[in-house]
């Protein structure tokens, strides 16, 4: 069944904006038959349009997420006349969010871009609460600024994830060795994330947190991320466990084997400790953190009712995910991308 023969007729609904300049309610109307979403509101400055148009069928995925009020803008213009604003955002539905940054072409260009999204990563999950301390890790492989090789982003060991700029990030080679920069990483970050590329070279990008809902299932003698929510779908046979809890991981050692264990997933829960993600950006990385965090709040939420928990059918945890993960880099990049800008008006400190 597509899309169209779901839903023959347009519909609306309120939601609040929170991405907009300033405080908005937009009303939305969506018409299958001409494939467009249009929602026309108010603000404190003048009327606004978003418009989202595509040339081919909505996929239910993205029917989900207008039903949820949720649209994934792109660039932004503003239009002055007759003495008010208008903001009008348009964008297809298959394109990828433009980059919230320029940088030059070339490795140089590469590793800027990495070290811009490594700082906006630290500080972003510091924002949403998802760091622990000044300990928890995150790296990104990145061509060395000289252009000589790949190395390690890594932050210095005891910086503040709040304090972290891209400027700052430490340059680590394959001994573990410090190639550029001031200070020396931490001792578990280069163990673990070391040892796990060992066994999964694929994994450019590494991000470990004890993020508090999902470190809580990791508390659990069963510690399953259950298919309770669309959330929770996102992660449908993309999780490895690691029950084998074994203190500080201070040996590269201990990286090859959670590498070993990870296998061909995407996330670790690491018994008695927190979590592991590995993707192919900082904004995958990023989003999968996020998002595993929503899916294990909304399953502890529900746990603690002690109300027996409904779970999703097999056959749509597939389907969800298949879904999902079609389209995983413009939506990844859309949430991360949007708390780049977040943080550009926020920390801007964070690029320097």
């Amino acid at each position: 069944m597509t899309a169209k023969d779901r839903f023959a007729t347009p519909w609306h609904r309120f939601l609040t904006c929170s991405d907009c300049e300033f405080a908005s309610y937009f009303e939305i109307s969506f018409d299958i038959e001409n494939s467009s979403c249009r929602d026309n509101g108010s603000n404190l400055d003048g009327r606004s349009t978003r418009e989202i148009s595509s040339g081919h069928e909505i996929s239910p995925m993205m029917v989900m997420m207008l039903q949820a009020g949720r649209l994934v803008m792109g660039g932004m213009r503003q239009v002055v006349a007759a003495g008010t604003r208008q903001t009008q955002v348009t964008r297809t539905l298959s394109s990828i969010d433009k980059l919230p940054y320029t940088v030059p072409q070339g490795p140089q260009g590469e590793n800027r871009a990495a070290r811009l999204e490594l700082a906006a990563a630290h500080r972003g999950l510091d924002l949403l609460g998802l760091n622990e301390g000044v300990f928890n890790h995150l790296s990104v492989m990145a061509p060395r600024s000289n252009g000589e090789g790949e190395a390690m982003l890594v932050v210095e060991y005891g910086l503040h994830w709040n304090e972290v700029t891209a400027s700052g990030l430490l340059e680590v080679d394959k001994e573990a060795k410090v190639v550029r920069g001031d200070g020396e990483p931490d001792i578990a970050a280069s163990c673990i994330h070391r040892g796990i590329r060992e066994i999964r070279p694929d994994a450019k990008v590494i991000m470990h947190t004890h993020q508090p809902y999902a470190t809580a299932l990791a508390c659990l003698k069963d510690p399953t991320l259950l298919m309770v929510h669309q959330n929770s779908t996102r992660f449908y046979q993309r999780v490895a466990y690691d029950k084998h809890y074994s203190g500080l991981a201070l040996a590269i050692d201990e990286g090859r084997r959670l590498g070993k264990v990870l296998g061909d997933k995407d996330v670790l829960f690491l018994g008695h400790h927190g979590v592991v993600v590995v993707a192919s950006t900082v904004a995958l990385a990023f989003d999968n953190l996020y998002y595993l965090e929503r899916a294990a709040q909304v399953q502890v939420l529900a746990m603690s009712t002690n109300k027996e928990v409904e779970l999703i059918p097999e056959e749509e945890c597939k389907r969800t995910s298949d879904d999902m993960w079609r389209d995983i880099k413009n939506y990844s990049d859309a949430n991360f991308y949007a708390i780049y800008r977040r943080l550009c008006r926020s920390q801007p400190s964070f690029e320097t």
